[in-house]
């Protein structure tokens, strides 16, 4: 009767998104299997057809905040990973034609559908389990994309050290879990509202486990001191995971460390006194992460690495307004749609970057460089074009969306009055400019590049553009709606 109630009390439309993809990923894997190779074709369009529903159920049906829900953008988180998953999943197909093996195809869309509906209920999960579940489904999905190029010894390099990253990060988070509810008998996120703590044992108990979770999240979105398996990873694994790992994951993980902070009750929950030291450490890894990702970001040649560094240097940027809302609670209004914002021009400009790294001839593009990009905008001009506005907004070059999301993000941390983390921010967004527009630079040369062939298909180009277009108009759509 108990297990009865429960099921009712839950809210199952607020997971119509999840289940959508999840339901089109195993029909997609079932087909795939008992149904002849000249179906395959069909069952991709299946599987795509299953992406677009689900991203039209989110605007159609949109998610009120129950069971699940705490941010009122919820719907814009899965939003953003599904438009990652369908980009991902459009980049495979040149990917696998490169590779010559197109009856995988499917299965690795597949992959790619369970691994974004399990990261967007991560990103939404209130219970703490839940999350942790969720989150180990979309790994064990990433340990096996990342390695599908399994002629490549990069990418067989890259799945194992992802292979272990993700087994140590998701046995401390799942330590600081056990730690959490051994202290407060609660497994959801509104642990943070338990407030009869004792001054001893438990409450230490509590502090240990709480440390570990954000230990767990900080491995997911590689900042300091866990950003090290970032370069070698995205490096190695084939292109459309990379861009699944610079983006998907990045954003599941910060929203989740969002929702954790706004949970954050410090008026009720002192935790021995934490407060301070929970934001001084915060403003620490995001001051380390921010110059780790920027200078080393300087040394890099290989196209893939450069782009780790640079999602390390925006996971950076991200804390700075997470310290912001730990500092000022008050900025609660403004934090959701800053964050959403600034994860969305990163979203554009980052897979606007992966399509054009993915349409060398070369299969296996782990030492793909700069160089290989010289006189670009010659052969190739609206492609170097849609390149270029990309590496701008990243760089934070007006009127790009990504210079709007920074300045959002430094009005919010000069309210909070981190200047600190003002002053070493603009910093990075300096340091930045020097290794983004080295790659503009090699694009502008008139020499020719490397022997590499550079050989976008059309559907790659146009989507290069409209991303590019979207880095520009989403300033001048959204900004509005946020009151700037």
């Amino acid at each position: 009767m108990e297990i009865s109630s429960n099921i009712e009390f839950f809210n199952w439309a607020s997971i119509k998104m999840e289940a959508t993809l999840a339901v089109c990923a195993i029909l997609t894997l079932l087909a795939t299997a008992c149904l002849p190779k000249s179906f395959n074709k069909i069952i991709s369009v299946f599987a795509f057809v299953g992406m677009y529903v689900a991203l039209g159920i989110n605007f159609v049906f949109p998610i009120e905040n129950g069971h699940l829900g705490i941010l009122p953008q919820n719907n814009v988180l899965g939003c953003l990973i599904v438009m990652c998953a369908i980009l991902s999943a459009q980049m495979s197909f040149y990917f696998f034609d490169k590779l010559g093996r197109t009856e995988y195809r499917n299965e690795f869309i597949a992959l790619i559908m369970i691994s974004a509906a399990s990261l967007i209920i991560f990103g939404r999960s209130s219970n703490l389990m839940l999350a942790f579940v969720a989150l180990e489904c979309a790994t064990i999905c990433l340990y096996i994309l990342a390695c599908f190029n399994k002629d490549s010894s990069a990418s067989l390099e890259a799945s194992t050290k992802y292979l272990i990253v993700g087994g140590v990060s998701g046995a401390t988070l799942l330590l600081g879990i056990a730690f959490i509810y051994g202290a407060s008998r609660i497994s959801g996120i509104d642990f943070l509202y338990f407030d009869n703590f004792s001054e001893g044992l438990l409450n230490k108990f509590f502090l240990v486990g709480f440390i570990l979770i954000l230990a767990g999240i900080f491995f997911k979105i590689a900042v300091f001191p866990f950003q090290f398996w970032a370069p070698d990873v995205y490096q190695g694994s084939p292109t459309p995971v990379s861009a699944f790992f610079a983006v998907a994951s990045k954003i599941a993980g910060v929203v989740f460390l969002a929702r954790i902070c706004i949970w954050f009750k410090f008026d009720s929950v002192e935790l021995l006194g934490a407060k301070e030291h929970i934001l001084t450490a915060i403003s620490a890894v995001a001051i380390i992460t921010i110059l780790i990702g920027n200078l080393g970001g300087i040394t890099q040649q290989k196209t893939k690495r450069l782009m780790a560094f640079s999602g390390i240097s925006n996971a950076g940027y991200l804390l700075v307004l997470i310290a912001s809302l730990l500092a000022q609670p008050k900025i609660l209004d403004s934090f959701g749609p800053v964050m959403f914002f600034y994860l969305g021009a990163y979203m554009f400009a980052n897979y606007a970057l992966f399509f054009a790294i993915n349409q060398f001839a070369d299969a296996d593009d782990s030492l793909q460089s700069l160089q290989d990009y010289r006189g670009l905008m010659r052969k190739r001009p609206t492609v170097a074009s849609g390149m270029i506005v990309s590496l701008a907004s990243l760089a934070g070059i007006p009127p790009t969306a990504g210079f709007f999301g920074k300045v959002l993000i430094l009005i919010l941390a000069w309210w909070a009055q981190l200047y600190w983390l003002i002053a070493v921010m603009i910093l990075g967004s300096a340091i930045s400019i020097y290794y983004y527009f080295g790659w503009i630079r090699a694009m502008l040369e008139k020499s020719e590049g490397s022997e590499a062939s550079f050989e976008p298909t059309p559907s790659s180009v146009q989507t290069i553009v409209l991303l590019s277009i979207a880095v520009i108009v989403l300033s001048v759509v959204v900004l509005p709606i946020l009151g700037v």
